[in-house]
């Protein structure tokens, strides 16, 4: 890992508010160049992805396809639904603990694999088209 990818990380650590999604699940990539970014469990995990990518949505999308990234469903704490991300060679993050672990520190349950994340994608974009 690169120290501006390091510095990347670090920028989103600091960053980052959790809010959660009201209603239906929006699965999204924060992309704010400044200023807080908000968010719930999964759009730390793929925003993350997203800046191990390079900030490259090519780069992104096959680091989902080849497993480099996975966003993982796992239980929290407190026995809720949540996302983090598992990244080969770095191991587990999240927007809890938010730093690298080798370990998961959740109980998973199921990785979303590219499609599913795919899947999750278009039902957001969907969503917001029906909100106009």
């Amino acid at each position: 890992m690169t120290d501006t990818t390091d510095a990347a990380l670090r920028d989103l650590r600091r960053r980052f508010t959790y809010r959660t999604d009201r209603g239906l699940d929006r699965w999204r990539i924060l992309r704010a160049p400044a200023g807080p970014l908000v968010g719930d469990c999964e759009d730390y995990a793929l925003t993350l992805a997203w800046i191990l990518a390079g900030k490259s949505l090519a780069r992104f999308w096959l680091d989902l396809v080849l497993c480099r990234s996975v966003i993982w469903f796992c239980l929290s704490p407190r026995g809720r639904g949540h996302a983090m991300l598992w990244r080969r060679g770095r191991g587990w993050s999240d927007n809890i603990y938010r730093g690298w672990s080798p370990r998961p520190r959740h109980r998973r349950l199921f990785p979303m694999l590219a499609p599913l994340v795919a899947l999750k994608f278009l039902v957001a974009a969907v969503l917001r088209l029906a909100r106009r």
